[in-house]
C-alpha cells in the first residue's frame, strides 16, 4: 500500500495597473458565466501583466506569438441579477462566487451583460441565484451580434454542468460570429457532429469538451493508469471520489445535472486504456465549508509479478478555480493561434490534452506530445 498526500496553494500577489507600450496583437476574449472559474482566469491574466518573469502554472510563455498578458477581456455574459450591470472587475468577486481573491484587479470598463437563461439555473442553483429579467429574453442572435460588435476572437463557456440548451446557444452564436468556442462544460459540442460541421463551414475553431484541471483528479488518475500499465500491471479496480464547496459542486449534487460530468470522466479513463464501465468516478458531495477547495480520493488496485497484489491511494487537495485557469490560459491562446492559421472545426491535436472528453481521446503522454507539437508549429508560422 502506498499513501500520498498532496496539497496545492495558489500564490498571492498584488496587482497595480502597469503603463507601457501597447502591443498591437491581442487575444480578445468573451466569457459566458462569470463565476469562480472566470474569477480565477481574470486574476491570472492580470497577474501576468504585472509579472514579466515566468508565472507558476504556465506551460508555454508564448503560444502562437501571444503571451498570457496579451489576453484582453472584451465581453462577459451572466444570468445572475447581482452580477449583471457590474464591471467585470467587481462581478468576479460577487457572491455566490467562491473563488479566493488573490490579487486586486483594475476597472476593466467591461460591463457584465445578461446572457440567455435557457436551462442554466435548474436544481439547487435556483435557490442561490436569481436570474436577471433580461436573461429571459436573450437569444442566439443577440449573443452573435454582441460578439461581432466587440470583435471577440474567443469565447470561453463556463456555464454550469447540465446547461445543455444554454451551452448550445453560445456555441451556435460563436459559429455565426466566427468566434472560436472553448467549451469548458461537459455538455457535448465538440462531440456533436452537427456543431462540428457548423464550425467547419464557418471556418471557426472549436475546442472541447469538459475542461481538464491543471492538476486535478482526472489528470492525476489517467497519468497513474498509464504509469501502472507501462510497468505491466493489470488494473483490476479503481475509483475517484471528489467533494467540494463551490457552486459547481452544489450544482453537481443534483443527479439530474451531473450525468454529463460522470460520462465525461469515464470517457477520459477509457482513453487511458482501462475498462471504466464499472468505475466510480465523478462528483460525490457538496461540503459548503470547503469553499473553492476540492478534495479528491483516488484508489487503484492491480496485479503485478506472480499475481501479487498492489494498491495505491492518493488524497489530492487543490483550489478548484485556479486549477482550471492554468488550462484556460493555454486554451485561449491556442484558439486564437488556430484562428490565425485558418484552422476550423475541432482542433484534434490539442483537445485531448486540454479536455476530459475530446472527440478522440489519447493517453496522457501522447496528448502532451501532440499539444506541444501544435504549439511549436504555431510559433513557426508566426515567425
Amino acid at each position: 500500500m502506498v499513501y500520498l498526500s498532496i496539497s496545492s496553494k495558489a500564490k498571492i500577489g498584488s496587482i497595480n495597473s502597469k503603463k507601457g507600450v501597447m502591443k498591437m496583437t491581442k487575444v480578445r476574449v468573451a466569457i459566458a458565466g462569470v463565476g469562480s472559474c472566470a474569477s480565477s482566469i481574470v486574476q491570472f491574466v492580470e497577474l501576468a501583466k504585472e509579472k514579466m518573469d515566468t508565472l507558476s502554472g504556465v506551460m508555454h510563455d508564448v503560444i502562437g506569438g501571444y503571451h498570457l498578458s496579451d489576453v484582453e477581456f472584451v465581453a462577459a455574459f451572466e444570468v445572475d441579477q447581482n452580477k449583471v450591470g457590474k464591471d467585470l472587475s467587481e462581478a468576479i468577486f460577487t457572491k455566490p462566487t467562491a473563488a479566493v481573491k488573490h490579487i486586486d484587479v483594475p476597472l476593466f470598463q467591461v460591463t457584465v451583460e445578461a446572457g440567455p437563461l435557457c436551462d442554466g439555473l435548474e436544481g439547487d442553483l435556483s435557490n442561490c441565484i436569481q436570474p436577471h429579467e433580461h436573461s429571459l429574453k436573450m437569444n442566439t442572435h443577440d449573443v452573435t451580434q454582441r460578439l461581432k460588435d466587440v470583435q471577440a476572437d474567443v469565447l470561453v463557456c463556463f456555464l454550469p454542468t447540465g446547461s445543455f440548451e444554454a451551452v448550445r446557444v453560445y456555441a451556435e452564436a460563436c459559429a455565426h460570429a466566427q468566434t472560436a468556442f472553448i467549451n469548458a462544460t461537459p455538455e457535448p459540442v465538440a462531440n456533436d457532429p452537427e456543431f462540428v460541421k457548423m464550425f467547419e463551414e464557418s471556418n471557426t475553431p472549436l475546442l472541447g469538451d469538459d475542461l481538464r484541471s491543471h492538476l486535478g483528479a482526472t489528470t492525476l488518475h489517467t497519468a497513474l493508469i498509464e504509469l501502472l500499465k507501462s510497468r505491466g500491471i493489470d488494473i483490476t479496480n479503481t475509483y475517484q471520489l471528489n467533494v467540494g464547496g463551490n457552486t459547481d459542486f452544489l450544482n453537481l449534487a443534483n443527479p439530474m445535472r451531473s450525468t454529463s460530468k460522470q460520462k465525461s470522466k469515464r470517457k477520459a479513463l477509457f482513453a487511458s486504456g482501462i475498462d471504466a464501465s464499472e468505475v466510480a468516478a465523478g462528483p460525490n458531495g457538496y461540503v459548503s465549508y470547503l469553499g473553492d477547495h476540492k478534495v479528491c480520493f483516488l484508489r487503484l488496485e492491480g496485479n503485478s509479478v506472480l499475481d501479487s497484489d498492489i494498491s495505491l491511494e492518493i488524497r489530492l487537495q487543490v483550489e478548484d478555480s485556479p486549477n482550471s485557469a492554468g488550462v484556460i490560459a493555454n486554451a485561449m491562446r491556442v484558439a486564437k493561434a488556430a484562428k490565425d492559421m485558418n484552422h476550423s472545426g475541432v482542433i484534434h491535436d490539442v483537445c485531448p490534452f486540454l479536455f476530459k472528453s475530446p472527440p478522440i481521446g489519447q493517453v496522457d503522454s501522447e496528448s502532451l506530445r501532440l499539444f506541444n507539437e501544435y504549439v511549436a508549429n504555431a510559433q513557426l508560422k508566426k515567425v
